[in-house]
């Protein structure tokens, strides 16, 4: 864009409300994890100006940007600088301006604290999954996603999700982009911080009106990081809670003063128990010939599919045994880590998917996947 275009554009986005300073009231950083939805766009906004600090000056600033933003950098692209300041607010990186680099230690144990909120409850784990989620759960008769053990019944189930408030920054940016400048660019982020008629200014004023802009469609944004959560608990306050990372162990639940409190233990999953056993073994009685395998899985499953993949007869055996499917139940996972095993040096974009369909992958070595499995469930 010419000079003078940019120029007239950015006025014009100033004029229109899109490039004033949102100043977001937040005054240390990273600031406490935000407890309640309405109050993700202001907080969200606190990590761009934190990105804005990061990259405060032409001479932090790389104009080559490659997609990777390296742990030790002192130079920030625009995406890296947002990058680093997602990953602060997450308490997953040190304050680059110290000299620190690589990852801190999280808990292995979240506390979570959920107060009601107009007939639901909804409220914080911290940082969880290296994300920092909102929950919103409300009570609910049954869990839809299958029975976890056949000896038991849950006395209570929370169903609802889980939304990651650094989401919106990323998904509001190139979006921003789009409003600073008429250029169309295949990766806006990338692009625009490479263009060569990109000025500082322009950085900054991009950082003023992704500040806004978060703070007016934050909350609205949610919805593109959002992931369904089921919670079952047991006597004494112990459960399970299912998620999109896998199924983690639910201690102390209890409510008191209409706040519901959890915590989940994020060190290790829940391990497969009998009923896994019984799922696998029924997924390893669908594939029991080369005529009904399917060998080029799209991971969707028909229910009156006469050919199965890996995924799709653990899919059909959960529904057939549990009463639903979870996609990330411990059966499923123990035969993820088997093919991880199984597979050293291969990348599979959906493991499960892509060991199926490998062409080197064999009648018997998804019999003896489903066998393996079977065997290591104690």
């Amino acid at each position: 864009m010419h000079t003078q275009m940019r120029q007239f554009v950015l006025a014009s986005l100033i004029s229109a409300g899109l490039v004033g300073h949102a100043q977001p009231s937040q005054t240390t950083f990273p600031a406490p994890p935000p407890t309640a939805r309405a109050a993700v766009g202001q907080w969200a906004a606190g990590i761009v100006q934190r990105a804005a600090t990061i990259l405060a000056s032409p001479a932090q600033w790389n104009r080559t940007d490659t997609g990777t933003c390296p742990a030790d950098a002192h130079t920030f692209s625009i995406s890296c600088a947002l990058d680093a300041a997602v990953e602060e607010a997450a308490g997953l990186r040190p304050d680059p301006s110290r000299g620190a680099a690589g990852t801190n230690q999280l808990p292995a144990r979240a506390d979570c604290s959920l107060p009601s909120a107009a007939g639901h409850q909804e409220g914080s784990c911290g940082t969880l999954f290296e994300e920092v989620p909102v929950f919103t759960l409300a009570r609910v008769p049954a869990i839809t996603t299958g029975i976890w053990r056949s000896d038991v019944h849950p006395t209570a189930v929370w169903s609802g999700t889980m939304a990651d408030a650094e989401g919106p920054v990323m998904y509001e940016a190139p979006r921003v982009v789009g409003l600073v400048t008429v250029k169309k660019y295949r990766e806006p982020l990338m692009d625009y911080n490479n263009d060569s008629t990109t000025t500082f200014a322009n950085v900054q004023a991009f950082f003023r009106a992704l500040e806004d802009r978060l703070v007016k469609q934050g909350t609205a944004d949610l919805e593109q990081s959002s992931d369904d959560v089921e919670i079952e608990i047991y006597a004494g306050g112990t459960g399970v809670i299912r998620t999109y990372a896998g199924w983690f162990p639910v201690s102390g639940f209890a409510i008191a003063d209409s706040t519901v409190r959890f915590q989940i233990e994020t060190a290790q999953q829940v391990p497969p128990n009998g009923l896994d056993r019984e799922l696998l073994q029924h997924a390893a009685a669908i594939i029991t010939a080369d005529s009904v395998w399917n060998r080029a899985d799209n991971r969707k499953c028909a229910p009156a599919a006469t050919t199965w993949s890996i995924y799709c007869a653990e899919e059909r055996a959960s529904i057939d045994v549990t009463g639903g499917f979870h996609h990330r139940r411990p059966a499923l996972e123990l035969v993820r880590q088997i093919v991880d095993e199984r597979s050293q040096g291969k990348k599979y974009p959906h493991r499960l998917m892509g060991y199926n369909n490998d062409p080197s992958t064999r009648l018997e070595d998804v019999r003896s996947l489903f066998a393996e499995a079977i065997a290591r469930i104690k």
